[in-house]
């Protein structure tokens, strides 16, 4: 039996789409998704493409796998390094900080455009920003991220608002920290403890990001 079902429900959940969502991205419908994953009906071959592309996932692991949130969330079974071109061809190309940018972090000194890139297969026209977690980046409680990981970050979008609520990110102003969103009405916040949050707003919109994946090197 096809596993598409269970892993299109199982992809909406770790990224925070609702049904409507997940349909609108693909030009269905909120019945249509209700569908698959009531495994009530299977998606068209060409639908199944645009899903395994767009979430940059096998399609054979989409049709015969069901898919743990680790597997959907770590790119590195799926993208090695080695297969990156040097000038990184169509890939995306995504501004890396690394755990020096934050040792003496200075936010006027270390533009983010002029820092390293790395290039990466992302189908998308959002931008994104990778970085290297670290002891120098203060994190909420339930923040369980390695040191070295590299967290791929995508930019927050007036598209995306609805689905930041409980999804870790990362602001980056004067202080930099990874924090978890809070959506209360229309107020949005993204918070790293009882003492310290930022709130999202028309002048601060281009400092917050959303966690959208992670890269783990295997030793």
């Amino acid at each position: 039996m096809s596993q598409i079902g269970n892993n299109i429900k199982k992809l909406r959940n770790v990224k925070g789409l609702s049904q409507q969502a997940f349909a609108d991205l693909f030009g269905l419908t909120r019945g249509n998704i209700s569908s698959y994953e009531e495994l009530r009906a299977e998606p068209k071959i060409e639908i199944m493409l645009q899903i395994a592309k767009y979430f940059s996932i096998p399609i054979a692991e989409l049709l015969e796998k069901q898919l743990t949130v680790n597997e959907i969330l770590n790119f590195e079974d799926y993208f090695p390094v080695e297969s990156v071109s040097e000038d990184g061809g169509s890939f995306a190309k995504i501004p890396f900080l690394d755990r020096e940018y934050f040792r003496q972090y200075d936010p006027v000194g270390q533009p983010i455009e002029k820092r390293p890139i790395i290039h990466f297969p992302l189908d998308s026209n959002n931008k994104f920003l990778a970085v290297e977690n670290s002891s120098f980046i203060p994190h909420p409680v339930g923040f369980a991220f390695e040191e070295h990981m590299i967290l791929f970050f995508e930019q927050v979008t007036v598209d995306i608002l609805h689905t930041l609520g409980d999804h870790f990110g990362y602001f980056d102003g004067d202080t930099p920290f990874f924090g978890r969103y809070e959506l209360a009405g229309k107020d949005i916040a993204l918070v790293l403890n009882d003492w310290k949050k930022e709130v999202y707003g028309a002048e601060t919109a281009s400092h917050f990001w959303k966690l959208f994946g992670k890269f783990e090197r295997v030793m």
